[in-house]
């Protein structure tokens, strides 16, 4: 089942901002992450999870998500190589949680990705 997906501003207007949305919605199991938008060495750290490295583990990893229930987008920033999406998800039996994704791109043109970072955490 797609969870239901809110945005809380207009942060995702601009291209840069959608792609940056698009990729951490595919990290939370909503979406696609395509082969081409990572680098062969690109790398994958998370809060819950050992660091994945390499193009096709990540990939694989992202496969094996479980979507959330809902998924709430408070911010979405872009600035040179990097963009930050964070908010609040809801996964079915274990609550809500305060999520960030960190991507870092190869170039400001923000074709490819390098670096990913994502951490999540129990809201109390």
């Amino acid at each position: 089942m797609t969870p239901r997906v809110h945005r809380t501003s207009k942060s995702a207007q601009t291209r840069d901002a959608a792609h940056a949305e698009q990729i951490a919605l595919a990290l939370m199991g909503v979406g696609d992450l395509n082969a081409d938008q990572l680098v062969d060495a690109a790398t994958w750290d998370r809060s819950d999870a050992p660091c994945e490295v390499g193009r096709d583990v990540i990939l694989a990893a992202v496969s094996a998500i479980r979507p959330p229930v809902s998924i709430t987008i408070d911010q979405v920033i872009t600035h040179g190589k990097a963009g930050t999406v964070s908010g609040r998800l809801t996964r079915d039996g274990s609550g809500t949680h305060l999520f960030c994704h960190i991507i870092r791109f190869t170039t400001t043109k923000r074709n490819n990705i390098a670096q990913l970072v994502s951490f999540e955490h129990l809201e109390r």
